[in-house]
């Protein structure tokens, strides 16, 4: 079974290219979700994701909310943004922080190194 991936965008295209990069890598994608509520109300559910792929901004508001709840749950997650690692909060930039616009090579990797505790 592959792993499922809860990817938290609100831009769609780039939504859609996180989603297509990351079943052209063999996962499952949950979401996408653009709102912090929509991506919350997945990770309360009772099978939400094995890991995520988080935007740090949506629509204008931080997603550290979404950051917080996969912290308290034990998910890894891979942050996706158009800001650099200094200007992220502290939870944020101590995961993997991949720049926009995206590589799907590199996401892909992220992801792995993220699932296996590295």
């Amino acid at each position: 079974m592959s792993a499922r991936i809860l990817v938290v965008e609100d831009e769609y295209f780039i939504a859609q290219e996180i989603a297509e990069a990351l079943e052209s890598a063999g996962y499952r994608v949950v979401g996408p979700c653009p709102k912090v509520a929509d991506a919350l109300a997945i990770l309360a559910g009772a099978d939400p994701c094995d890991a995520a792929v988080l935007d740090a901004s949506l629509r204008g508001a931080s997603s550290l909310p979404v950051c917080e709840a996969l912290g308290e749950r034990g998910i890894p997650f891979v942050v996706v943004t158009g800001f650099s690692p200094d200007q992220l909060p502290p939870p944020m930039a101590a995961a993997t922080v991949l720049a926009k616009p995206l590589d799907p090579e590199a996401l892909a990797s992220a992801l792995r190194a993220a699932m296996a505790g590295e």
